[in-house]
């Protein structure tokens, strides 16, 4: 595994950027484009922190998620399908380990393993591709399920997707261990260092998880969905 030095900006080295490009998508209203996930059923402000007990907090949004407009929601499936597209390359957590995807959390309930680039993450928004991808299981055939774009801008969270749907969540502290690989969210030092890691302050770090939007039977009734009820 690869030390903590080389994904450290994925807990304290992001910047962010608004989507600056604007891809030429005519989806007119009542075209048979319009992806179902683009008219969210699963319409919660704020979303649970899942089965395994993880902490972590979520920016205080007030609005209700709701249907998209076309043009929000092509733009948002340009970007999530050609991620989608590439993540596609890694259909399993073998495969992705292989070819330079640290493994870097393990499976969480309703979420799965935390799989990073090798590169680290870049200091740029880039909606075209993730910054990690998300297994369903802790084997090397366990498969893709998603995805997860992640940004640092300190207290608050900047503007990414289109719309008012992805609803970025953070963690506030996060255990580490040489590798890297997270042990622990939100534990006390004592217990960390206990566990040969070290606690890192993670609060600054936003994500957004992206989900395939077919898993396990499951279509996405929400794409940005924090968990997946099939993991």
């Amino acid at each position: 595994m690869r030390r903590f030095v080389r994904v450290a900006a994925v807990v304290s080295a992001f910047a962010f950027f608004a989507i600056a490009c604007n891809p030429s998508v005519d989806w007119s209203a009542g075209g048979d484009e319009r992806r179902a996930w683009c008219d969210p059923t699963d319409t919660e402000v704020n979303h649970g922190h899942g089965g395994g007990g993880h902490s972590g907090r979520h920016f205080p949004y007030t609005e209700p998620k709701g249907p998209l407009s076309w043009q929000d929601c092509a733009l948002n499936a340009f970007f999530i399908e050609r991620g989608a597209a590439e993540a596609a390359l890694y259909p399993a957590k073998g495969i992705a380990e292989a070819n330079g995807w640290c493994y870097l959390a393990p499976w969480i309930p309703g979420q799965g393993t935390h799989h990073v680039r090798d590169t680290g993450v870049p200091t740029t928004f880039d909606p075209s591709g993730p910054q990690m991808l998300m297994f369903d299981g802790e084997y090397d055939n366990a498969p893709l399920t998603g995805m997860v774009w992640v940004v640092t801008s300190g207290h608050a969270p900047p503007a990414g997707f289109e719309g008012d749907n992805y609803h970025w969540h953070a963690h506030q502290v996060l255990c580490f261990i040489d590798g890297p690989f997270i042990v622990g969210d939100n534990i006390s030092d004592a217990l960390c260092a206990a566990s040969g890691g070290v606690n890192q302050d993670s609060s600054g770090s936003w994500l957004v998880h992206v989900w395939l939007p077919v898993y396990d039977g499951w279509e996405a009734t929400d794409i940005f969905n924090k968990e997946h009820p099939g993991i």
